[in-house]
């Protein structure tokens, strides 16, 4: 055997000499990092790269969108949906507290954060000394500034939502090296006050690009001062340093870059009419690229999110002339809520815009039917309109929601006759997609944000200013004559509405003592909690044997309970997925079951 081995083991050795010196012809189409990072245009190929992987956390993912899932799901006033209690299934736990830490959403949100940060650090830790070894950069300049400014304040956006989410992430604050890994935080607060003080260096930096005046679209598909000053603020409030708040988000109303749209638009805030209008402090803006894959534009459309939260339209007689796509029902409005918000803003601009009632979507709004400017009398006997599928709609109750929902044409129940651009402006993408731009910052927050911190302080006529500023555009009629923690943290609750805020506002003010967030998702309305009582939604008109068959129709509903578990501390906030733990060093707080089984593991 040993003459065999030994000319084989020689050939090999000869054939690896051969090879390696074909491997040291230069490969074609890259660039070392040693020659990268010493231009202005290379500078820009950074940001720009940055910009780009912010665009993941704004995308599909399948059919949902991990943070907008997890953050609205996890609320106590929308339900997940879908065609029966086992539909989407893998993002629909986060409603009902089921997820475990191998969830793949929950695992693809944490990576498209870390993705970000580390395409910031790209930018930071290149053309700063903010590195290892601190050593200075390659290439300075006013631009490359303006660069790591605003690499800056999106690196700190991140930490903010991984903090709200996860409580005690990493500061990942420079490029780590293939020997490093990184260092949980010692705690929330560390990790907010950093975030803090990011945002005041890049806007001392004075480096920020700056939205001038309200018309300026620009502005708001960047990091500008506008958005360094709402995150810090944000920041602070989650810290509870008010005095803080106050000072960033005063600074920002005071700026007179931004204003709310007038109440008869504040609908268009959530579509493409909207876009850059003077209420956006930062939404990524959606551009077709023909340059890209079809996937690539399609995944960054939301393409199928659209088809997850729009109606369910094979249950219904015909497809609503607002709808450009067929639906799956993904989440609805719980109906206790909208009973609440209905008795709150009535038929105000703003309730329509989020939801509308059993009589304004079987008659108000456009069916494809020749019915649709026909008398009331013919359109409650119109069979192209209503709930013709005997099995329902799950999980509604006669409230129908499309604040979210993709517009194919904005219904006259909005617009008020007025022609606006539709949601899937682009054909090639198709109805499933929307080709809105995607909400992370608007001028609502930012003035409840800011009427909150000013409670109790000598700011609070600024503060009682700034909520009466969101209730008179509302629309409601309902005006505070004093500013109390109840009145703003209802308005919060109407104004952002499906936007990520419920949830992790809940968890603060439960911190704080101010709500039991075991009373709201376990023993609300009636004593029974959200989980108990799940709707179906049915049309008489449609269904032998009741009074309104072949008729007139009449939505009636019936209730289930679904799969969930009862609302718990643990579940504050997310646990690291499993396989992101490193090495069994992050640990999760409030009881995750496999956080005593890592601790024996050390």
């Amino acid at each position: 055997m040993k003459k065999v081995i030994l000319p084989v083991c020689l050939a090999l050795s000869l054939l690896a000499v051969s090879c390696e010196s074909k491997l040291e012809i230069p490969q074609k189409g890259t660039v070392s990092t040693l020659e990268f990072y010493a231009s202005d245009e290379d500078a820009e190929a950074a940001l720009t790269n940055m910009y780009a992987k912010y665009l993941s956390v704004a995308s599909a993912n399948g059919i949902n969108n991990p943070e907008l899932m997890i953050l609205n799901y996890s609320s106590d006033d929308i339900l997940a949906a879908g065609g029966h209690i086992d539909d989407h299934d893998d993002f629909r736990i986060f409603c009902e507290f089921r997820y475990p830490e191998t969830n793949g959403i929950l695992k693809t949100c944490y990576d498209r954060y870390v993705s970000t940060i580390y395409a910031a650090n790209l930018v930071i830790s290149n053309f700063t000394n903010e590195n290892r070894n601190g050593d200075a950069p390659k290439w300075e300049s006013a631009y490359t500034k303006q660069c790591v400014a605003e690499a800056r304040v999106m690196r700190a956006y991140i930490h903010m939502m991984m903090a709200i989410l996860w409580n005690r992430p990493a500061i990942i604050d420079r490029l780590l090296e293939p020997d490093e890994l990184p260092i949980q935080a010692e705690s929330q607060s560390q990790i907010l006050k950093w975030v803090i003080s990011e945002c005041e260096n890049a806007i001392a930096s004075g480096a920020l690009p700056k939205r001038n005046g309200t018309a300026d679209k620009d502005a708001t598909a960047r990091m500008s001062v506008g958005f360094a000053q709402f995150v810090a603020g944000k920041a602070a409030v989650f810290d509870n340093d008010m005095a803080t708040a106050r000072k960033y988000l005063g600074d920002l109303i005071a700026s007179g870059n931004y204003a709310l749209a007038p109440s008869e638009e504040y609908w268009t805030n959530f579509h493409v009419p909207g876009d850059g209008n003077c209420e956006k402090i930062f939404e990524p803006n959606y551009i077709y690229d023909s340059n890209l894959s079809f996937w690539d534009n399609v995944n960054r459309s939301r393409w199928m999110v659209a088809d997850v939260l729009c109606w369910r339209t094979d249950h219904l007689a015909s497809i609503p002339s607002c709808t450009p796509c067929a639906g799956w029902n993904g989440g609805a409005i719980q109906e206790d809520f909208a009973k609440k918000f209905l008795e709150h803003d009535g038929d105000s601009p703003r309730r329509k815009a989020c939801f509308i009632t059993e009589d304004e979507w079987l008659y108000e709004m456009e069916w494809n039917s020749d019915k649709n400017d026909a008398s009331l009398a013919e359109k409650k006997a119109d069979p192209k309109r209503g709930i013709s599928d005997v099995t329902g709609i799950y999980s509604h109750g006669p409230y129908f929601e499309w604040k979210r929902m993709s517009y194919a044409k904005p219904s006259r129940i909005l617009t008020g006759g007025k022609e606006y651009q539709g949601d899937n402006i682009n054909a090639v993408m198709g109805g499933a997609s929307n080709q809105a731009n995607f909400n992370v910052a608007r001028y609502a927050e930012a003035l409840l944000l800011y009427a909150e911190a000013c409670i109790g302080t000598s700011d609070e006529a600024k503060g009682l200013a700034a909520l009466n500023q969101v209730q008179e555009r509302s629309g409601s009629g309902k005006i505070s004559s004093k500013l109390t923690f109840q009145d703003v943290m209802d308005e919060k609750q109407y104004e952002m509405w499906w936007e990520g805020c419920r949830f992790p506002d809940l968890v603060r003010w439960d911190n704080l003592g101010k709500v039991d967030m075991k009373a709201i998702y376990n023993t609300s309305w009636g004593g029974k909690g959200i989980h108990k009582e799940v709707p179906t939604v049915f049309d008489e008109f449609f269904v032998e044997g009741k009074p309104g068959y072949q008729k007139e129709h009449k939505l009636y509903t019936t209730y289930s309970s679904v799969k969930y578990n009862n609302f718990e501390d643990k579940y504050k906030y997310l646990p690291f997925p499993r396989d992101r733990k490193v090495n069994n060093k992050f640990k999760d707080v409030l009881g995750w079951e496999y956080l005593n089984v890592a601790e024996e593991g050390e």
